[in-house]
């Protein structure tokens, strides 16, 4: 095994701890929120991050564009450039905290009419939102210098040991101010202390880890113009992101108020459960591949993203047909049938992972290749068709319009175009092919995951057996149907033997 896969494996690992950590304490809270103090409660937790979520489009990228800097000299041991661009990352973020601060200010005003009907009884929501704000502020205010070098390094398990150590201590006082103060106000007033707390312990361990490098130094004049036309194309595309999901809060608040909100918002956190899985699988390879392509051929970097589409789409298929199928009974099990969303939702939402995952595949391979400015547009035309749809689709089919419109303009505008883009600047190869070949993936993984509700709906029952039943036929049938279709090709054998020596190692 390389050095690479026990990054990778060891990044996995406790991606996985915190993940798990994370996910159960946020059921955890959302069920007190909504069982303790009312859902609404937890509509306006939705709205307060969405609306921060998109102030944070001030950072613009800058991480993603300074990462991709920092791969090659790091790799080469050029300590003077590493630290120079660390410095550039430190003056950066401070100027960021007080952007995010000063548009965070200029919302307070406009806040109440982000609310459609009346918000809960006797809470000040300006006060609220200001816990909410001076969080993200604090993040970047104190972010420690030598954070970037965790990912660059491959030691991404550093970034979630404290992360991990540091949430725990959050959900107990979350918990413990919800359960039994059902005070909501001191529940918010956790988020600045604790990222304080986090900020801290983060220069602590960094600083140890990494005490030969320094934010300090000077960067050459012409590093800046590419730099800058870098961020430029990723912040488009962040701007994109936003209307994915933040803007997508936001509308539903608007027009539909906080309880539908809140309903959005669990059928979403059920969402984030896949989608973290794919992102513990980004955020531990991430760094190896990015030391991969730094290294090798043209053609082992294509033979890699070739094996890569194959684990993706693997991924996508079985989730998204997993959230078809278990959507409805699981949340009618944990919070009732007053929390459910229509049918449709949940297929929505389904086929929206499948088409974001897909997205994100293509995205963290950008990322890496530092291919944006020549795709600079295709984010701009997604976020605009994203949010008309959105208000249009609304208004006729409520969220689960909003989901629609959000998987259509990602599945019609960026796939096909970011594909294209990626290889024509860099791989330097006609798309055409590999077009093709994920319209196939679509068919087939549709057709698994048809053929896996249809028996599913046959199985009599409720409650946990029901559940449990449906988590068979999912495990089951859709892996089977693609094991088949793709037993004989080089990507899944690649795959395969990766996954053995995986398993041998641990």
């Amino acid at each position: 095994m390389t050095e690479r896969q026990s990054h990778s494996i060891r990044n996995a690992f406790w991606s996985v701890m915190f993940t798990l950590v994370s996910t159960l304490m946020g059921f955890v809270i959302r069920t007190l929120l909504i069982k303790k103090i009312g859902a609404e409660y937890l509509g306006l937790s939705g709205l307060c991050q969405s609306i921060l979520g998109t102030l944070n489009l001030a950072e613009l990228g800058m991480d993603t564009a300074l990462s991709f800097n920092l791969y090659k000299p790091f790799a080469e041991g050029d300590r003077q450039q590493v630290n120079a661009l660390l410095a550039l990352y430190q003056r950066l973020y401070k100027i960021i905290a007080l952007v995010i601060l000063a548009l965070g200010l200029a919302v307070l005003p406009f806040l109440r009419g982000l609310i459609e009907g009346e918000p809960p009884a006797g809470l000040n929501i300006h006060l609220v939102f200001v816990m909410y704000l001076l969080d993200t502020v604090f993040s970047y205010l104190l972010y420690p210098p030598r954070r970037p070098l965790v990912i660059v390094s491959q030691q991404f398990s550093i970034h979630q040991k404290i992360l991990l150590l540091n949430f725990a201590f959050l959900y107990s006082a979350q918990i413990f101010c919800l359960f039994f103060l059902e005070n909501y106000l001191f529940f918010t007033f956790c988020f600045p202390i604790f990222s304080i707390i986090g900020s801290i312990l983060y220069r602590l361990v960094t600083d140890r880890k990494f005490p030969e490098y320094k934010a300090e130094g000077e960067l050459d004049k012409g590093f800046y113009a590419p730099f800058i036309k870098r961020v430029s194309g990723v912040a488009i595309a962040r701007l994109r992101n936003a209307s994915r999901s933040y803007i997508d809060v936001i509308f539903i608040s608007s027009f539909l108020g906080l309880i539908l909100e809140a309903k959005y918002n669990v059928y979403i956190m059920i969402l984030i459960i896949p989608q973290s899985v794919i992102g513990i699988i980004i955020s531990s390879i991430k760094g190896s591949i990015g030391n991969y392509f730094a290294v090798e051929t043209e053609e082992r970097k294509y033979g890699l993203f070739d094996i890569l589409s194959l684990m993706f789409f693997w991924l996508a298929a079985f989730c998204a047909t997993c959230l078809a199928c278990l959507y409805q009974p699981f949340i009618k099990l944990w919070l009732g049938e007053g929390m459910l969303l229509p049918l449709s939702s949940a297929l929505a939402a389904a086929i929206l992972f499948f088409i974001s995952t897909i997205a994100s595949m293509l995205e963290m391979t950008k990322d890496i290749t530092g291919i944006y400015w020549e795709n600079r547009w295709t984010p701009i035309v997604e976020m605009i068709v994203n949010i008309v749809l959105d208000i249009i689709c609304i208004r006729l089919w409520g969220v689960q319009g909003v989901l629609f419109a959000t998987a259509f303009s990602i599945g019609i505008i960026t796939l096909p175009s970011d594909a294209h883009v990626l290889f024509k600047h860099y791989f330097k190869k006609p798309p055409a092919r590999y077009i093709v070949k994920y319209l196939f993936f679509t068919v087939l993984a549709a057709a698994a995951a048809l053929a896996t509700y249809i028996i599913c709906s046959r199985i009599p029952g409720t409650g946990i057996p029901l559940l449990a039943a449906r988590l068979a036929v999912c495990l089951l049938i859709p892996n089977a149907i693609l094991a088949i279709a793709f037993a004989r090709t080089d990507s899944f054998k690649s795959l395969l033997g990766t996954a053995r020596q995986i398993l041998g190692k641990s």
